[in-house]
């Protein structure tokens, strides 16, 4: 690449002036250090990041989806045997007691709803991801946010936001979350406001 560019500069002073040859090779050397700089901060991704990330992200939507449909053995299903969920009434250690919470019904925002024709719900939705991934281990820091139709005419209202701090391991070629912290902006306790960029 460089030796074209200077193959072009070289011939552009027999056709151009001294001054054009000279605002074309400037142009050119700087669209070479700006590739230059893009290709030395670019991120560097291990071979089959593509694939891990896309189980990852396979991972958090099962999360979701057993979250809202209040399904134990799915919701239990995304972690490992030792692992740690981390939200706003503090930690909860090791699978069968994740399993658990989720069956007994701790954690659901229709619980007050109103009265109606038919029952209220929640949706938790995620947005922005990045993940780091390392061998068998990962990182990753995701926004979520959240809806219901606790109203009696079920009309759908924003509710709370903030975002996960996940660690992961791959356990017989399947991602787990083997540590997930839910943070809330709706809680001064579990706020991270202020603070410094999760996403290293």
């Amino acid at each position: 690449m460089i030796a074209n560019m200077i193959k072009i500069c070289l011939q552009s002073k027999i056709f151009l002036s001294y001054s054009q040859s000279n605002k074309l090779c400037s142009f050119l050397f700087t669209i070479l250090g700006f590739c230059v700089m893009v290709s030395v901060q670019a991120q560097e991704y291990q071979p089959g990041y593509g694939d891990d990330r896309a189980e990852i992200e396979d991972l958090m939507s099962r999360y979701t989806f057993a979250m809202d449909w209040k399904d134990a053995e799915a919701y239990a299903s995304v972690f490992a045997e030792d692992a740690v969920l981390d939200w706003a009434r503090g930690e909860i250690h090791g699978k069968a007691a994740i399993r658990k919470f989720m069956e007994d019904g701790i954690y659901n925002l229709s619980r007050d709803a109103e009265e109606a024709q038919w029952p209220a719900t929640t949706r938790h939705f995620i947005a922005n991801k990045a993940i780091k991934i390392e061998g068998n281990k990962a990182k990753a820091v995701t926004y979520w946010f959240q809806v219901n139709n606790n109203s009696a005419d079920r009309s759908a209202a924003y509710g709370l936001f903030g975002h996960y701090e996940d660690e992961l391991e791959k356990f017989n070629g399947r991602w787990l979350f083997t540590r997930r912290a839910i943070y809330n902006e709706g809680l001064q306790h579990r706020s991270k406001a202020g603070g410094e960029n999760p996403a290293w």
